[in-house]
Formats: C-alpha cells, structure tokens, sequence
C-alpha cells in the first residue's frame, strides 16, 4: 500500500476522523463504494491506515482526512491509468498526454493519475477549475526509465499542458518531477522528499542510487 494508491473500504466501517464533522461525508463516500487515497502513514499506527478523500466543486473540494482499520480495507489498487481518463480533456491536451503516456509505459515504468483529474474520473462529478495541474505519479526502476520520463514529462510541459506530480523511486520516496529535473545533474543537490511515512531533504545522488544500471528492455 502506497502514498496515492486507492483503498476500497468495508461500508459501514468505523472511521476516526482529525475533524469529526468530516465524518458523516466520508460514510457517505464509502457507502457509494467509492474509494479513498492512500497518504503517509503514521509509523504509530500499526492496526490503521491513514486515508483522504476530495470533496467535489459542488462541496467546495473540501479535503477530508480519516484513520480506518487494516481489516476494513476490501481491496487496494494503484492510481488511475491516464489513458482511462483523456477523454475529459481538450483534444490538443489529450494529444499531447497520450505521446507522453506512450514514450513512458514504452520504457517500463509505471504511470498513474491522482488528484483533481483522477477524482473526477472516480466519481463522475466536476473537480477541476480552469487552473487546475493535471497530476501524475511515475514509478522508476533504472536511470534509464528515469531520463526517459523526465524527457517525456519536459516534452509535454513545453506544448502548454500544466503537469504536476512526482516521480517515485524504490522503497517510495517521490520528488516532484520539475525539482528533479533542474537538480537531476547536480548530485551533490538536495531535494524534497515525500516518503512513505515522513518528508525529508535528501541528494540527489542517494537517490540515483537506488536504481538499476542496466539498459532499457527490449
């Protein structure tokens, strides 16, 4: 179970809320079999999971926060493939996702939506505004996916789309992808680091490390 995975709950499940007038939204949500999103976990907790949810325009995108109990969680899966939701888009944009989304899953890696596009798609409902970032997640493995997603991600960024989003390592530590690109040459720079549980500065270097050398697959 990752930051930004999706997480299917038991309806009817206890959950224990920071603020406790979120609550009855969250029931709700659950009980239309809807999922919530997994966020950095309280190392604390061991017996519960820590989870989100995104309240549609209509509900002023209030964000929304609970702790439910392992057991209760039916199913995780991971973020939404961007192809499942292009169709929301302008036909210049959807162009232009579909190339990037091509040249990424073609080196391996793994890409996923989260965020304002990604509620929309969950729910059916309007989320985004006209200055809304379209956020994505791109897990790596080799130094080779990385240059390939970086490139990829620069390439769409150029044609006027407005990406955000991060991109993962192994072991979950994530940087958003723009910080990564104007230090990726710089190994001695620090980044932000969203990791699994806590965020921290770290090198460049030491994440460099943790990816595989070998060249791309055939």
């Amino acid at each position: 179970m990752r930051r930004h995975d999706l997480a299917y709950l038991r309806s009817g499940c206890a959950c224990r809320c920071p603020e406790p007038a979120s609550a009855n939204a969250i029931v709700k949500w659950i009980a239309a079999g809807l999922p919530l999103v997994v966020t950095r976990q309280d190392a604390q907790q061991a017996d519960e999971v820590q989870l989100a949810l995104t309240l549609p325009a209509r509900l002023e995108r209030q964000r929304l926060a609970c702790f439910v109990r392992r057991a209760d969680v039916l199913r995780v899966r991971p973020p939404l493939p961007l192809s499942g939701s292009l169709a929301r888009l302008d036909s210049p944009t959807r162009a232009v996702l579909a190339r990037l989304e091509t040249a990424i899953l073609a080196s391996g890696a793994e890409l996923g939506i989260y965020g304002s596009l990604a509620w929309e798609a969950l729910s059916g409902e309007s989320y985004r505004h006209a200055a809304s970032d379209i956020d994505l997640i791109c897990d790596v493995e080799s130094r080779a996916q990385l240059r390939i997603c970086l490139a990829a991600l620069a390439a769409a960024a150029r044609h006027a789309v407005a990406i955000d989003g991060e991109l993962r390592f192994p072991g979950g530590d994530a940087v958003a992808w723009r910080e990564l690109l104007a230090c990726c040459k710089q190994p001695a720079a620090q980044v932000l680091v969203k990791g699994p549980q806590a965020v921290a500065l770290k090198r460049v270097a030491a994440l460099l490390a943790t990816l595989r050398e070998e060249p791309l697959h055939a």
